[in-house]
């Protein structure tokens, strides 16, 4: 993880419990594990980045797959609910650095990405409009 990005997110939830699930489970992954992390999380990238020029639309089957991915890929490092993940795909949308890294992906992919998603999360029964993070 770059040391940049682990600073920042720190900084930002360094007191939740997140954090310290986080940090756990960190501290055990080897280098091979931080390199097979990596690779995943490139393949999933572009894996949405794929479907959204392609048009799959949130809420499908290939869209909701996408959503359960990125949910797992999450919950590597803390375990992640669907109403966590929709203020995560808030977030993207709202913070600048998130939205300019999706979007570099493919065009409007970051509000796609919420979309895809909030579909996903209220399919199993969350509402995406009142969604905490708890």
């Amino acid at each position: 993880m770059a040391a940049a990005w682990v600073e920042e997110t720190e900084d930002r939830w360094g007191d939740s419990a997140q954090w310290a699930q986080y940090a756990q489970r960190a501290a055990r992954m080897t280098p091979e594990d931080w390199k097979a992390t990596a690779a995943a999380t490139e393949t999933l990238n572009a894996d949405l980045a794929t479907a959204k020029r392609a048009g799959v639309t949130p809420g499908s089957d290939a869209a909701n797959a996408l959503a359960e991915r990125h949910r797992a890929m999450i919950s590597a490092y803390f375990d992640c609910t669907h109403a966590m993940q929709v203020c995560i795909g808030r977030m993207y949308v709202d913070d600048p650095g998130y939205a300019e890294y999706y979007d570099a992906l493919a065009p409007g992919l970051t509000v796609w990405l919420r979309e895809v998603i909030s579909a996903n999360a209220g399919a199993r029964g969350v509402d995406p409009e009142s969604a905490r993070w708890e």
